[in-house]
């Protein structure tokens, strides 16, 4: 018999210390071990351990993927096979001043209780993706009912989705759904995700001995940052792109050298840091000062409430050994300035919706090299293409050897999908009110996934998680057994 709604929430509210206390427990689990994009043996370890001490037959692929079934509730066989998939990676950033190394310190979770909140002790939380982890974790050990499961965890979603890339049709044979928990609002459906490239840009340095007698470092900080897909269109500053231009103007006036110039954490993330190494004359120091103290009041002015922390700052520094012929570091700069950064293109078809954009996330100037990173998103092949045209002919005026590689798949709507109706429908039951349903200005692995098996019926779902990929990375609890709920309504219910 069809239950109502009101049950099924008041049933849900009962239980839900315990769903909380079991995904925390998991949580914890995974944040014990360091698990950044292309290091995550140490994750993959322990989950394989973890499994198998649970009695499952993991395999594990080239790639770090692990895969495994979990049989029935009992009653339940007669259900189709549904894959569960999320991925163990996590972008790792911490805060100014926070010491923190990604290949060997844990995460350290802190909960605050009166709010529900769960953050991280000065660094990025990971819950994009140990969120999916950790539920599938507690479905896995039998905490709700459920037909014939196979748990799906790849690796390298952040970087380059090699994991996912990974998959093999036999990965997926027999599987009727999939669902990705990798979504980062519980109240929206996702049902589609755009492409993503990478654009790198490099040169071997030309060096010369610096002119100058005195030194400065000029940093950019104190940026929200934040995930390049997810929250693009907020206007955040990009402390790469801006703190090239600051001194690109500066030059203008002031003679100086760039020794180096470094900034961000990933190619996904929007930088929030920046800092830019440059040789000049002693007599011009104060004017170097006075100038940066200036460009602050103009950058603060131009991004307002969007950046309340935005600090540009200038101190004295060693003499550097060698600093980029000015040729090479105008071209640079050039290079920067010039690149597509931002959104691109809006959807003509759903109103706030990215249609194409460009983060140029990572920069790594000095005498070891000059590379230069972006990656541009797009759910029309034909934005995505403009952009990488732009930068190609960008890089050859500066000089530059320019690389495009294809990063993810595009996920198409799946019109008729029985999958999407389901959720909606099990929704419904559990909150009384309808869920959103949306695509993404993100790449998800259900591209790949869509690819390998085009009658494979995706969707995406999860927690509410803010401030991915930066060290204000939130997760919000509530959410996660609201997340709970829905799956423990949804996956006996897929006939």
């Amino acid at each position: 018999m069809e239950r109502t709604s009101t049950p099924a929430r008041a049933a849900g509210r009962a239980d839900d210390a315990a769903v909380l206390a079991d995904f925390l427990g998991n949580f914890r689990l995974l944040c014990s071990v360091p698990r950044p994009s292309g290091h995550e043996k140490a994750v993959c370890d322990l989950l394989q351990d973890w499994a198998a001490d649970l009695g499952f037959a993991v395999r594990r692929n080239a790639a770090g993927n692990l895969l495994f079934d979990v049989p029935a509730t009992p009653g339940l066989g007669h259900l189709p096979l549904v894959a569960l998939q999320a991925h163990l990676d996590m972008v790792c950033v911490a805060r100014e001043g926070t010491p923190f190394d990604p290949l060997s310190d844990p995460i350290v979770p802190v909960l605050d209780e009166e709010t529900g909140v769960l953050s991280a002790s000065g660094t990025s939380l990971g819950a994009d993706d140990g969120a999916g982890v950790a539920l599938i974790m507690s479905i896995a050990k039998g905490k709700l009912p459920h037909g014939p499961l196979r748990v799906l965890w790849t690796t390298d979603e952040e970087a380059g989705m090699t994991g996912a890339e990974a998959v093999t049709p036999g990965d997926l044979a027999g599987v009727k759904y999939l669902l990705n928990i990798d979504s980062e609002e519980s109240g929206t459906l996702i049902v589609s995700s755009a492409a993503a490239a990478l654009i790198v840009a490099t040169a071997e340095p030309r060096m010369e001995a610096p002119a100058g007698d005195a030194a400065l470092a000029v940093s950019l900080s104190g940026l929200r940052g934040g995930h390049s897909g997810m929250e693009i269109a907020k206007g955040r500053c990009n402390a790469i792109v801006a703190l090239a231009g600051a001194i690109a103007e500066m030059r203008e006036i002031i003679p100086f050298a760039l020794a180096s110039f470094a900034g961000g954490t990933a190619d996904n993330a929007i930088p929030a840091k920046a800092v830019a190494r440059i040789a000049l004359a002693a007599k011009d120091r104060g004017a170097a000062v006075a100038f940066v103290a200036d460009m602050e009041r103009i950058l603060r002015a131009r991004y307002g409430d969007r950046e309340p922390s935005l600090s540009l700052s200038i101190e004295e520094g060693a003499l550097p050994p060698a600093v980029l012929a000015q040729p090479q570091s105008d071209a640079i700069l050039a290079y920067v300035t010039e690149s597509l950064d931002g959104v691109y293109s809006m959807s003509p078809d759903a109103e706030g919706l990215v249609e194409s954009s460009s983060n140029l996330g990572l920069v790594a100037v000095g005498p070891d090299g000059v590379e230069i990173r972006q990656m541009p998103r797009g759910s029309v092949s034909a934005r995505l293409e403009e952009i990488e045209v732009h930068q190609l002919a960008l890089g050859e005026r500066c000089g530059l050897a320019v690389a495009v590689e294809e990063k993810s798949r595009p996920w198409p709507v799946k019109p008729g999908s029985r999958l999407v109706a389901a959720i909606r429908a099990a929704y419904r039951r559990v909150n009384g009110t309808d869920m959103e349903v949306s695509g993404i200005h993100a790449g998800l692995e259900c591209g790949a996934f869509a690819v390998l098996s085009p009658d494979l019926d995706i969707a995406s779902i999860g927690p509410d998680i803010l401030g991915a990929h930066s060290p204000g990375e939130k997760l919000l609890l509530p959410s996660v057994t609201k997340t709970w709920h829905l799956l423990e309504t949804l996956l006996p219910s897929l006939g």
